[in-house]
């Protein structure tokens, strides 16, 4: 049986009160509140365990980046994905899109090459194509919805043409709640040879996800929607999609040594 009571007490916020009322949130959609149990570990981590992951030698920072390297297995099972390798740990599904964006798609993407999207798509799963559309003069094609919201996998499909490069399409619209039959829409773009990435922020949340069996090159999701630490997500990339990306930031840790 479903206890209500039960699950609202796991999470400290909501005993308190609003305007003389016990609070009811209802705003996941954007960000999820925390359960004592994200709370304690954070608060656990910061107190007792704290230290630079992959940068140190000692014992606090060996603490840290196994646990560190803990998580990337736990989201590689959650999303099924084939290998941990294939798993990029990152602040959210807004940094993981621009991930792809500028180290996949910007690298290989000329003026007049195609990005084929929803009207549906989160602002996150827009701005950075529209980014691209500025500076290099892609063009990005837009899949409407029918009258009930719903998306019409065929209709993104017969949106793809010869110079189509990606796919970048929801999962489960943020403002709808459409779940979109991603599975077929990636077996009709690989057999056209486009990729395709998913934003998943939204159905990892409330649906199972099995990236080898949906078919995708890219998915990204986010922790704060899934009662994690705010700036914590990943994005799944296809090994072989992960060869082909550039660095998306330069910095510590992925050089082997520096000069002028």
């Amino acid at each position: 049986m479903y206890d209500v009571h039960k699950i609202r007490a796991d999470f400290p916020i909501l005993a308190r009160e609003v305007n003389g009322k016990p609070l009811t949130y209802l705003d996941n959609g954007a960000s999820a509140q925390k359960p004592r149990v994200v709370i304690d570990a954070v608060t656990n981590a910061y107190a007792h365990e704290y230290s630079n992951v992959h940068r140190g030698l000692h014992y606090l920072s060996n603490v840290a980046t196994e646990k560190y390297e803990a998580v990337r297995g736990t989201i590689a099972r959650f999303l099924n994905a084939p290998s941990e390798d294939e798993i990029v740990m990152n602040s959210g599904t807004t940094e993981g899109i621009n991930m792809v964006a500028y180290g996949w798609a910007m690298p290989r993407m000329e003026p007049g090459d195609e990005i084929v999207m929803s009207v549906m798509e989160h602002h996150a799963n827009i701005v950075p194509w529209h980014f691209l559309r500025e500076r290099q003069g892609v063009v990005l094609k837009w899949v409407d919805v029918d009258a009930s919201g719903a998306l019409d996998p065929q209709a993104v499909l017969d949106a793809i043409g010869p110079r189509t490069k990606l796919v970048a399409i929801t999962h489960c619209s943020n403002v709808l709640g459409t779940v979109v039959d991603v599975k077929s829409i990636c077996a009709g773009a690989r057999e056209k040879g486009v990729p395709v990435l998913v934003d998943g922020s939204q159905s990892a949340v409330h649906i199972p996800v099995d990236v080898a069996d949906l078919g995708c090159d890219f998915y990204a999701i986010t922790g704060h929607k899934l009662y994690g630490p705010s700036g914590s997500g990943a994005i799944y990339v296809r090994r072989e999609r992960m060869e082909e990306m550039r660095p998306f930031m330069g910095g510590g840790d992925m050089i082997r040594e520096v000069s002028k």
